[in-house]
């Protein structure tokens, strides 16, 4: 690669020392002439960024003082890009492993493929590492399912790779463009976490720009095909909030065809899912987030998840618990993909 083809891997870390070695390992496999990794050392006080700097040198390390949010974390890494002048800049969790060639194919198919402003590959579960995660998305299909439709995409492992064009790329491993990050800004600290990567992504659309996905599994994430999805508090209250506020700030997101009204239906429907799952399973803990994490939307509540009154939460109960009473084909008709 050439100094004008540079392209800068940020991996955030706070307080994961053992997932982020195990990520370095694989990562170092996958450095090329022309690649900079920059681990982002968000707030850790697992000795994170003390371990990185003796095991990897290869390593350069930004620190962020304090966590305030892998959103801040992430946002200190782009900027760093930036200022080495990136080309592209990949974003990568670090509890991922990834294939040697990840750099060189993520390089091959930008080169290829110009016209694509953010591009990801195929991401495989970590615990299942023949069975896909995630490839493609649909955001708000005209489907009556959720929000989050798959595209599937053939694993052809072309050369230079082929791309699938979608409307989003997942998080876990995503490069965009230098270009492309100075026209969108930086990730919206307000959502904190999740669906942040929606969020870029949908306003990479909305600026003309495209997304894809290639077809190489470059990418083992975390977790197992086999977990059930339920019990975790934050991702229920983030997901109910968050979705609220991509929904309203990219005007009810139309271009798959639904229109406001069906939109709004859907997002509660979706929401009446995970809070029936979630009670039913037990958790009720992860139930109540669902209930805060729709009001909190609604009233425009950004950052963090605080515990506060919210009055409005007794009558999301009442509605949500009577609607558990009808029958099941009749309010939930279809199972919702987790994310």
């Amino acid at each position: 690669m050439s100094t004008t083809e540079h392209m800068v891997v940020v991996v955030l870390s706070y307080n994961g020392l053992e997932d982020t070695r195990k990520c370095l390992r694989t990562l170092q496999a996958a450095v090329r002439p022309g690649v900079t990794p920059i681990l982002v050392d968000n707030g850790s006080t697992d000795g994170t960024a003390a371990a990185v700097e003796a095991e990897f040198p290869w390593c350069q390390i930004v620190r962020v003082a304090e966590n305030r949010g892998p959103l801040v974390g992430n946002n200190a890494g782009i900027r760093a890009a930036l200022e080495m002048d990136a080309k592209w800049i990949v974003l990568l969790n670090n509890d991922t492993t990834v294939h040697p060639d990840l750099c060189a194919r993520l390089r091959d198919a930008a080169v290829a493929h110009p016209e694509f402003a953010v591009l990801g590959p195929v991401i495989m579960f970590m615990d299942d590492p023949d069975v896909v995660m995630t490839d493609g998305t649909m955001f708000n299909p005209s489907t009556p399912r959720g929000f989050f439709l798959r595209v599937e995409v053939p694993l052809t492992r072309n050369a230079p790779p082929a791309v699938t064009e979608v409307d989003m790329v997942n998080g876990c491993c995503l490069m965009i463009t230098a270009d492309m990050v100075r026209q969108v800004g930086l990730f919206d600290e307000r959502l904190f976490m999740y669906h942040d990567e929606a969020d870029l992504c949908l306003r990479v659309k909305e600026l003309g720009g495209r997304l894809g996905i290639i077809d190489h599994e470059l990418i083992w994430h975390k977790g197992s095909a086999t977990s059930e999805g339920t019990g975790k508090r934050s991702i229920r209250y983030y997901d109910g909030r968050n979705l609220w506020h991509l929904l309203r700030k990219h005007h009810w997101a139309p271009r798959n065809g639904r229109s406001r009204m069906v939109t709004i239906l859907v997002y509660f429907r979706y929401m009446f899912h995970w809070y029936c799952a979630e009670h039913e399973s037990g958790n009720e803990a992860a139930a109540a987030a669902v209930l805060d994490g729709v009001w909190d939307g609604l009233r425009r509540t950004y950052g963090s998840y605080q515990p506060r009154p919210r009055p409005g939460r007794g009558l999301l109960r009442v509605i949500f618990d009577v609607g558990r009473w009808f029958p099941r084909s009749i309010i939930r008709p279809v199972q919702y993909r987790q994310r």
